[in-house]
């Protein structure tokens, strides 16, 4: 028998997996939406991809008193170490001996961010850019703070791979500058130019620039350009 195609997780339906393993305990549809600020029923259609993909399980509360029992949801525990393991080695074994690293490592994290800005944009339709950036970002767990002064930055202040990029900062690193990328889009002026990993022990910088446009809509001879990588 096939198994079903595995559920992709856009910023909104990451964030609701992300609060109930938090939380550690069974929560109601309306415990769940009034913290992550969606409508119940949106919510719901979270949950159910969420309970296809066999992360979260759908229980019914336990009540001695007559009435309606209330649905329950909890994240299904392990799933997320035994992906941790797998993306560990992959990048140790595969992506660690290769020459080109770097450049994949960014690529494969502006593929990233391609899919989840189409699916950011599907939920809340069109916005600045750097706000997307923050919020996705927020959504996945990076506790992004954005700092306009002295110079346009991106501050971690979490990183859901901390371990990982510890030991190989020029893979899990160059994908989170690829996935900025990604997550700003093409034909609009923000570009990631460059990430300093543990830049304080506790966060990581991400600069940002915004190009300068000409008056035919194109970038002038300041417009951005990426530096060159770090870590």
């Amino acid at each position: 028998m096939s198994q079903p195609a595995p559920e992709r997780l856009g910023p909104r339906r990451a964030q609701v997996l992300h609060h109930l393993r938090e939380s550690g305990t069974p929560l109601t549809v309306a415990d769940i939406a009034g913290f992550v600020g969606l409508h119940p029923n949106t919510t719901r259609f979270h949950l159910d991809g969420l309970t296809r993909a066999g992360l979260v399980r759908r229980t019914l509360e336990q009540r001695s008193e007559p009435g309606r029992r209330k649905v329950l949801y909890q994240a299904v525990p392990g799933r997320g170490d035994q992906y941790r393991a797998l993306a560990a080695t992959l990048v140790k074994h595969f992506a660690g001996p290769l020459t080109d690293r770097v450049d994949r490592a960014q690529a494969a994290g502006r593929a990233w961010g391609d899919e989840l800005r189409a699916a950011w944009l599907g939920i809340a339709g069109p916005q600045e850019s750097i706000d997307r950036l923050v919020q996705c970002m927020a959504d996945l767990g990076y506790q992004p703070a954005f700092v306009a002064e002295p110079d346009p930055t991106v501050v971690l202040r979490a990183c859901p791979f901390r371990d990982l990029a510890v030991e190989a900062p020029s893979v899990v690193c160059q994908l989170h500058l690829g996935l900025a990328n990604g997550l700003l889009g093409p034909d609009q002026p923000w570009r990631a130019t460059g990430i300093v990993p543990f830049a304080t022990p506790s966060t990581c910088l991400l600069h940002v620039a915004k190009a300068a446009v000409d008056e035919d809509g194109t970038g002038g001879p300041d417009a951005a350009t990426e530096q060159a990588p770090q870590g």
